[in-house]
């Protein structure tokens, strides 16, 4: 799998494969191709579904509906302390198992007829299992879906034979992110919602910096670097087969843009010009995290410029999967499709655990601001989606350090073509 870094300033001599033509808006419309990425993109790769710590104890459960895959998920931590993902459809009339997102049992139990399932997916109890004729339980166990972890995170492949085992599906680029400590990020927040727009374009919106000014003004651009011309652009950027990256750099004199705002001993930042809450914030927060983070825990993938403003890296998991790292915090979002025009967005945000009044009022101001930009991140994507869809237009014309939208628009396209290919 090879890995790419983007030279930003000369486009054409690292992402050349990728073009520089406008992209077309009609796979960001279509009922018919979004019908292809069902089966050629999504049926076959790993999706994220959810986090360890979320089922940490034998019994403990998830369930995750994928529609894009025409599947819901049962994810279980067995009595051995492995997990197991089967789907959730029971074998005597097809009835969901498990309604409840997350929960814990020391059985699974179809509420239509009483069959009973083990935390593994083996069928254990039949009612009145005389009247049946000559019922096979184990070909009656739920049907097993390949699961598997990265960092902490669960991934999940509905194809019954994957191509790829996660490790190489995840490739170099992520392997570059081993040893980062998502052990100690273990509390936050969540927001979900749903998007009347296509996935891939609620996705564009997050992976590219050229917004940043005009979106964000009222929040968070006064946090991120700008150059000579005014414009917010990103570091760098890095591609492989499936997979991004992108490098932000931030103001250090704000607290969003400032990765080691609350650590012990990086100083009195600055005051932010007309933002005396997010001064006292990063003031009071200072030292009240329960643990520490040292450079030991910067993996190679973490800041791999090393520029000296670096505020934060966004990895972007093909294919729905956006993960943005820093010090001491992660942002983790799922643009998980509904229909070709309609996006189940799952943002998550995780912390260490804060010993102080004061860190806690940190980790509140930094959720405001966070809520904040999502909104106005939000606002832009319905009126998008109704643009497409109006035919006022064709095609998109994307700048260079867009790079990111046209490599998602790249590899889908790529995934149906040789999909569709090797079904000839």
């Amino acid at each position: 799998m090879a890995t790419v870094n983007l030279d930003l300033k000369a486009p054409e001599a690292k992402y050349a494969h990728l073009g520089t033509g406008p992209v077309p808006i009609a796979p960001y419309v279509s009922p018919a191709y979004y019908a292809l990425e069902k089966k050629h993109v999504f049926k076959k790769v790993w999706q994220h579904v959810g986090r360890e710590l979320e089922i940490p104890k034998p019994g403990d459960f998830l369930s995750v509906d994928l529609p894009a895959s025409d599947a819901s998920i049962i994810i279980t931590r067995g009595n051995d302390g492995r997990l197991s993902a089967m789907h959730n459809v029971c074998s005597h009339r097809m009835n969901n198992i498990v309604y409840d997102e997350r929960g814990s049992t020391r059985k699974l139990y179809c509420k239509f007829h009483g069959w009973s399932y083990d935390l593994d997916g083996k069928l254990v109890g039949v009612p009145a299992e005389q009247s049946f004729f000559s019922l096979d339980r184990e070909a009656c166990a739920l049907t097993p879906v390949h699961v598997d972890t990265w960092g902490g995170f669960i991934f999940v492949n509905v194809d019954p034979q994957p191509k790829q085992t996660l490790a190489e599906f995840l490739g170099p680029m992520y392997a570059s992110l081993n040893g980062y400590p998502f052990h100690k990020l273990t509390v936050g927040y969540q927001w979900k919602t749903v998007v009347k727009c296509n996935w891939k374009l609620a996705m564009d919106a997050f992976q590219e910096t050229y917004h940043v000014a005009f979106v964000h003004g009222p929040s968070i651009a006064a946090a991120l670097r700008r150059d000579r011309s005014g414009a917010i652009v990103p570091i760098d950027g890095m591609i492989d087969d499936h997979h991004r990256r992108l490098g932000v750099a931030g103001n250090p004199k704000s607290v969003y843009g400032n990765p080691k705002a609350i650590g012990e001993n990086n100083g009195d930042a600055p005051a932010s010009a007309g933002r005396p809450i997010a001064d006292a914030a990063l003031r009071v927060g200072r030292g009240g995290m329960k643990t520490t983070f040292e450079a030991s825990d910067h993996p190679p993938g973490l800041n791999w410029t090393n520029d000296p403003d670096w505020a934060f890296d966004i990895n972007v998991v093909f294919p729905d999967f956006y993960l943005s790292l820093r010090p001491n915090y992660m942002q983790a979002y799922n643009f998980r499709p509904i229909s070709h025009n309609e996006t189940l967005f799952d943002a998550r945000v995780f912390y260490p655990e804060m010993t102080t009044a004061g860190g806690r009022l940190y980790q509140e101001y930094m959720k405001t601001a966070l809520r904040d930009v999502l909104l106005e991140d939000c606002s832009t994507l319905e009126r998008t989606q109704a643009g497409c869809e109006s035919g006022a237009k064709s095609h998109m014309h994307l700048q260079e350090h867009e790079v990111m939208v046209r490599h998602q628009a790249w590899v889908v396209d790529r995934m149906i073509r040789e999909g569709e290919a090797a079904a000839q």
